[in-house]
C-alpha cells in the first residue's frame, strides 16, 4: 500500500497484522478524486484508523490536521511509524474505542472517515456507528462523513446527514454523507 497523491506521494505504508482489510489503492484514488475540493486546510478524523492510510492521504493532500482513532495498540504504533516515515507532522494518534472517543469529543471536523471492521461476521459495526447520535455535533457545517462498509445488507443513514454518493468496489461500499446546513 502506498500514498497516492500530494506531498507524500509514493511513500509505502506499513499495514499492521491486526488490519485484515485495508482500503485499497484503487478505492482511495477514487475517493480522494471525489474529495479533492474539500481537503485543503480540512480538519480530519480517521475512525477505526488501522494503518492510517485514509488520514495520511488526507494530510498528504493538504488537510491541516488529522486525528487517528484506533483501539489496537499494534496498529497505533504502525500509524505513528507511517506518519514519521512520510514526514507528515499534523497527525495525532489516539488509542481508544471509537464510541468511547466520540462520547467525549468536542471537536468539529470537516471530514470524518469511518472504516469499521466488517469481515468478522460478529456484528454490524458500521450500522452501530450510523445509529450514534451526535454526527451533527462532530461534523462542521457542510462537513462530510465517509463510511466504508460491506456492500451487502441493509443500512440506515445517520440522522441529520444527507447521502450524497454510494459506490461499490467489490465487497466494499463507500457511502458519502454531508451535514445539511
Amino acid at each position: 500500500m502506498r500514498v497516492i497523491g500530494g506531498l507524500a506521494k509514493g511513500h509505502a505504508l506499513k499495514v499492521p497484522r491486526e488490519v485484515s482489510r485495508p482500503t485499497t489503492d484503487r478505492v482511495r484514488e477514487s475517493l480522494f478524486g471525489t474529495l479533492a475540493g474539500v481537503l485543503d486546510g480540512a480538519q480530519v478524523l480517521d475512525l477505526f484508523a488501522g494503518s492510517g492510510a485514509l488520514g495520511i492521504e488526507s494530510l498528504s493532500r493538504g488537510a491541516a490536521t488529522c486525528t487517528f482513532v484506533e483501539r489496537n495498540r499494534g496498529a497505533v504504533k504502525v500509524i505513528q511509524e507511517n506518519l514519521n516515515k512520510t514526514g507528515l507532522k499534523n497527525g495525532r494518534v489516539t488509542c481508544s474505542e471509537v464510541t468511547d472517543f466520540l462520547k467525549g469529543e468536542k471537536g468539529r471536523y470537516d471530514l470524518i472517515f469511518a472504516d469499521p471492521p466488517y469481515a468478522d461476521g460478529l456484528g454490524d459495526a458500521a450500522g452501530d456507528l450510523s445509529a450514534l447520535e451526535g454526527w451533527c455535533e462532530w461534523l462542521a457545517e457542510d462537513g462530510f462523513l465517509i463510511i466504508e462498509r460491506e456492500a451487502i445488507g441493509e443500512f440506515t443513514d445517520p440522522a441529520g446527514l444527507k447521502l450524497l454518493r454510494q459506490r461499490d468496489y467489490g465487497r466494499s461500499r463507500i457511502l458519502i454523507y454531508q451535514r445539511a446546513s
